[in-house]
């Protein structure tokens, strides 16, 4: 019997990777201006002027997804993620291999310049789960899973399948404190997937279900390389917006500025989806 948390296979194809971008070009957008279409969340209660630094739009359903991240005339960054056309939640199917890469397969976002140098994060990747995925009764339900990755796409690629001769690099886990403590990870190859590495979820897994949205760790061979925003497909499209500040671990293998709250809100003008993270602190 498969281990209830063994999560599915999701391969990612190098050669495919970017076969979805369209050819619009990064974007660097006043906030203040309306025709943006990005309505960041903490800027509706901020007096501080914002830069919305846009990435490059890839195609998704019938709609478009991209990164952006805004930042503050003090240069400290000030939200980070995805922006989602309503359009991108159509025509979801496999059959759409166009827009649509099959059940469990990544998408990568590419982030504007600005994010990489502003943030630890280096892209960020979505998994559509179109019939979820084990535990079953938990986690078994249309959903997106979105990793903001602090490794290359090739890093990422590296990560091999679980195997008694992989075992230890996904169970070598970074140093104690380096992972939120009150987060866990089975041993052995329950959570560990292939190009994307061990998956860490919060101790009290019970307090999110019925599951629709979740804060997921992840890790591979000592160290923390993303934090995921796990979110059910009915969620997104529930208009429902939430925001929630999210375990921190109390040490970072790098210095730099890093989120500690994560947020899901629309748009009634556009339609657009936002998935963000924000409430960054500078870490040593």
């Amino acid at each position: 019997m498969e281990n209830l948390f063994t999560l599915p296979k999701k391969m990612v194809v190098l050669g495919s990777l970017f076969f979805l971008l369209s050819c619009s070009q990064d974007e660097m957008i006043n906030s203040d201006s309306q025709q943006n279409g990005v309505q960041s969340l903490t800027a509706k209660t901020s007096a501080t002027k914002l830069v919305v630094f846009k990435g490059p739009q890839v195609a998704l359903g019938y709609g478009k997804v991209r990164s952006w991240i805004s930042v503050d005339s003090n240069g400290h960054p000030n939200e980070i993620g995805l922006e989602i056309t309503p359009e991108a939640f159509k025509n979801l199917t496999t059959e759409n291999s166009k827009t649509v890469p099959p059940d469990g397969e990544n998408i990568v976002v590419p982030l504007q310049l600005k994010a990489t140098e502003l943030t630890p994060f280096d892209h960020i990747g979505m998994n559509w789960n179109p019939h979820g995925h084990e535990p079953a009764g938990v986690f078994d339900v249309p959903h997106f899973d979105i990793h903001f990755y602090m490794i290359s796409p090739e890093e990422q690629l590296a990560i091999p399948a679980w195997s008694p001769e992989t075992d230890a690099a996904f169970n070598n886990y970074p140093a104690s404190g380096y992972m939120p403590a009150d987060y866990f990870t089975p041993p052995g190859p329950a959570t560990a997937e292939a190009q994307m590495g061990k998956h860490w979820l919060p101790a009290d897994l019970g307090a999110y279900l019925p599951f629709s949205k979740i804060m997921i760790y992840g890790s591979y061979n000592g160290k923390f390389i993303f934090v995921e925003p796990m979110i059910t497909l009915d969620y997104l499209l529930s208009d429902v917006d939430f925001s929630a500040n999210y375990s921190q671990p109390e040490h970072f293998q790098k210095a730099g500025n890093y989120p500690t709250k994560y947020n899901i809100y629309h748009d009634a003008v556009t339609g657009n989806t936002y998935v963000t993270l924000s409430d960054f602190v500078t870490r040593n």
